[in-house]
């Protein structure tokens, strides 16, 4: 026998195998599919019709609960425009008419706002203004909001009740702008609609029209009927079922009971609000699986034969197309052994998407593949080449960008430095500024307020390069704003800073901050820090002391935030001390940073020094620590010492005039 006969025979003997098979296997899957989705169906229809029941109780209680989050938002946001009228000082009439226009265009039906003592001197409702005072009994709808005017809570929202013949819902909110009720209404008797429309007689008759259901039931946890709904064949349920369902119920999981050519389902109703358990149970009539069957295995059998006839034809035909290539490459190997091969004998056979196809274009690929790979490797160094020349130039110019950007940082972090610090017999003042490789815009900062007093500032923000200077611009100058206004003391001036960056920062980073106002002629320190490290005092003996921490969180995190403030006092031949986090933060090649216990070490060490001598030993101490090129971040620290009260300056003076 011929190849390609033997190919014809393999494929019939397949093709018959294989529609054997499906049959059978189309006959036991069919029995089993309709089997499974009849059980299916029954237990989506219990569980449908328990949800049901369950979602008739949930529905209103949650649609109430959203109404209720709604008329809070709108509370609030009445709160807000009555503040903001009243800033601008708008007369109690046209505050009046904005919230009845406010009500009549789709807010709230009833809006109340009282002053400090509770008195609803502005509301839409025509009539007399309302006191809202703490008796329940006399106010039984205003007392719950009384506890607004202190805050106590800030929010109110109670349930519904009946009002002058209205289901109204109230809720409430306290003033934004000063101690004030601010109380919204809503008429809420769609709420009765609501849990009509969801209700389980609708899902019941929606079963039953199906046709796939012939009765709904909904019992008691104890086996009782509480609602029904069934088709003219259903009948009663029976006592089997009903301990079926009760059985299913206690269990808390659906089950299923097959009753002749019927099936129960059951599904436990879950309670809401410790009421309302109970047991969905429906009933679906079970078709005769074996007819189904039946018909399925006779429409397989003819499919079969039609199958089993395409196969066989199809067989010849493949076993034809599959032997025409085959001959193309032995007539081709024969040319080949003769010398006289021409490549395009194979074009038809290379056309094919299968083995034989991809084995023709090999056999002449190979051939042709010897003269073509020098040219191709020629061809693909040079576009090589032509990449890694244009990936150099962009990584030049992206270094230089980074540089140029480095720069300016630098320039500008240097420009905002003071230029000179204040002189004087009474005390010494030293800054000192290291950027690090990657500027972070830490500074310090000496503004001369008056004779005898200044306002010593360092301050530190997050980020690099130009964001990180453009950041510390916008730092120093709310500080040198606040700290040019009359009166100001070191925690109103970060407030003010704080208040003015979350305001106007185009970032999102923040930065730490201490500010002291340092009396020279009584050495009296009143200081408060933005999340900055506080700093440290060091005594005529050498002791080193940490200031009060006082204060509050890092500028620009949120607005409004009150600062906290501390007092202290310099004696003679006191130290101040004050860096931030990039001296502490500085690590050597074990990871190790210098720390607190360095630094008070260092302090220690410097005993006697004027000002400056002092944070050059501590910048020596440092860049020992970090070793050479290991600096990471900006180094910032500013040096007070006090060296004589001013009682002991006065007679030199004196004697001078």
């Amino acid at each position: 026998m011929t190849f390609q006969g033997r190919l014809v025979l393999l494929i019939s003997g397949l093709v018959t195998l294989a529609v054997a098979l499906v049959t059978i296997l189309l006959a036991w899957t069919t029995h089993s599919a309709i089997q499974t989705r009849v059980e299916a169906d029954g237990r989506g229809a219990a569980t449908l019709l328990a949800r049901s029941a369950t979602l008739a109780r949930e529905v209103p209680r949650d649609v109430e609960a959203l109404l209720g989050d709604r008329l809070l938002s709108e509370a609030t946001l009445a709160a807000h425009l009555v503040a903001v009228m009243e800033a601008g000082k708008a007369p109690v009439k046209a505050v009046t008419d904005r919230l009845k226009a406010v009500a009549d265009g789709g807010g709230p039906d009833e809006i109340w706002v009282t002053d400090n003592r509770g008195r609803a001197y502005l509301h839409n409702i025509p009539g007399p203004d309302i006191t809202f005072g703490p008796d329940a009994r006399a106010q039984p709808r205003q007392a719950p909001y009384y506890g607004l005017l202190n805050r106590a809570p800030e929010k109110v929202v109670t349930d519904a009740t009946t009002e002058g013949g209205k289901l109204m819902k109230f809720a409430g909110v306290a003033g934004v702008d000063k101690p004030r009720i601010v109380q919204v209404g809503a008429d809420v008797r769609r709420l009765g609609d609501i849990a009509r429309k969801a209700g389980v007689d609708g899902v019941m008759a929606s079963l039953l029209a199906g046709g796939t259901v012939e009765g709904a039931w909904l019992l008691e946890r104890d086996g009782r009927l509480a609602v029904h709904a069934t088709g003219p064949s259903a009948g009663p349920l029976s006592e089997r079922a009903i301990e079926a369902a009760k059985a299913a119920a206690a269990a808390g999981e659906t089950g299923l009971l097959r009753e002749g050519d019927r099936l129960t389902a059951f599904a436990p109703v879950s309670a809401v609000a410790g009421q309302g358990a109970g047991i969905a149970v429906v009933r679906l009539p079970a078709e005769d699986l074996s007819s189904v069957v039946g018909r399925h295995v006779k429409i397989g059998v003819l499919v079969g034969l039609l199958a089993l006839a395409a196969g066989v034809y199809g067989a010849v035909r493949f076993a034809r197309s599959q032997m025409a290539p085959i001959e193309r490459l032995g007539e081709a190997v024969a040319a080949v052994e003769a010398g006289r091969f021409n490549p395009f004998t194979l074009n038809e056979a290379m056309e094919r998407n299968d083995e034989m196809g991809r084995l023709a274009r090999v056999f002449r690929s190979m051939a042709l593949e010897a003269s073509y790979r020098e040219e191709t490797l020629d061809a693909q160094l040079l576009m090589r080449t032509a990449e890694l020349e244009t990936r150099t130039e962009k990584l030049a110019a992206a270094e230089h960008l980074i540089e140029e950007e480095q720069r300016a940082a630098r320039d500008v972090q240097a420009n905002l430095l003071p230029q000179q610090l204040p002189a004087g017999r009474d005390s010494q003042f030293f800054g000192l500024l290291v950027p690090g490789p990657a500027v972070s815009g830490d500074f310090y900062d000496v503004i001369e307020l008056d004779e005898r007093q200044c306002l010593l500032v360092v301050a530190g923000v997050s980020g690099w390069g130009v964001p990180a200077a453009f950041l510390m611009l916008l730092v120093r100058g709310a500080i040198r704003e606040a700290a040019a206004r009359p009166g100001m003391t070191p925690a109103a001036i970060l407030a003010a800073a704080n208040d003015r960056l979350c305001g106007q920062s185009p970032f999102d980073g923040f930065a730490t901050a201490f500010v002291a106002l340092y009396d020279r002629e009584t050495g009296a320190l009143s200081h408060s820090s933005a999340g900055n490290r506080a700093p440290c005092r060091i005594r005529a003996d050498g002791s080193v002391l940490t200031l009060a921490d006082a204060g509050g969180p890092a500028l620009g995190v949120r607005k409004g935030i009150p600062y906290g403030e501390a007092v202290a006092r310099l004696e003679q031949e006191d130290t101040l001390f004050l860096c931030t986090e990039g001296v502490l933060r500085a690590v050597n090649a074990q990871r190790e940073p210098f720390g607190e216990e360095r630094l008070a070490a260092v302090l220690h060490q410097g005993r006697g020094l004027s000002a400056r001598d002092r944070s050059e030993l501590l910048l020596r101490a440092v860049e020992a620590h970090v070793g050479p090129g290991g600096q990471t971040g900006d180094i910032v620290c500013l040096t007070v010492r006090r060296l004589l009260p001013a009682s002991e300056l006065a007679p030199e003076s004196e004697a001078a005039v």
